[in-house]
């Protein structure tokens, strides 16, 4: 594994977060790269909180994709709508999972980071809450979103990962112990 994968997938993130170099670097080069025959690696648990613009936003990397085999790993087809039948936020608790099948089903997404020159994708959770209490109920509002560091792309590019961003960005809310997810975010055309 060399080191210049790392500093790159880390500058990557630098357009969404700041992250905490020291601490990111550490898990990634404890977590490694993805093998040539892996799609993805997960990541040890990390998070970093920054206070910014009266939100507290909390980023994780979470796992670490193989941009050679990322072809392969997309889905299509009937798997493709059974998957986003499953993987609904009407069903589904865990924000990771969310991600990682929109991610699979979106195929603009899919070949740019197929065609990006850099071989692994950053895969991270941004969570932004709300400092000053909102609403009726006096709840802060939590929003999370993935964020995708892709290493040396384009500016065209850079739209459709934007863009993925931001269509998937959820809203969590409910009563405690049940918790429930709301996509806020914007369809994309495509998907």
């Amino acid at each position: 594994m060399k080191n210049n994968y790392i500093d790159a997938l880390i500058q990557s993130v630098a357009r969404v977060v700041e992250p905490n170099v020291p601490l990111l670097k550490d898990v990634l080069v404890i977590g490694g790269m993805p093998d040539n025959t892996q799609n993805l690696k997960y990541l040890s648990y990390n998070r970093d909180t920054t206070l910014a613009r009266g939100l507290s936003c909390e980023f994780s990397a979470v796992a670490v994709i193989n941009n050679r085999r990322v072809s392969e790993w997309q889905l299509t087809g009937y798997t493709k709508k059974i998957s986003r039948w499953v993987f609904s936020t009407r069903w589904a608790r865990n924000p990771l999972d969310l991600f990682l099948n929109n991610l699979r089903c979106s195929p603009s997404v899919i070949s740019v980071l197929a065609g990006a020159t850099s071989n692994y994708t950053l895969l991270g959770i941004m969570t932004e809450t709300a400092l000053h209490k909102t609403g009726l109920e006096n709840r802060r509002a939590e929003y999370i979103c993935p964020v995708l560091g892709v290493p040396g792309i384009e500016v065209n590019d850079l739209q459709t990962i934007q863009a993925f961003e931001s269509a998937n960005q959820i809203k969590k809310s409910g009563i405690i112990g049940l918790e429930l997810y709301r996509k806020t975010g914007r369809q994309m055309a495509g998907t």
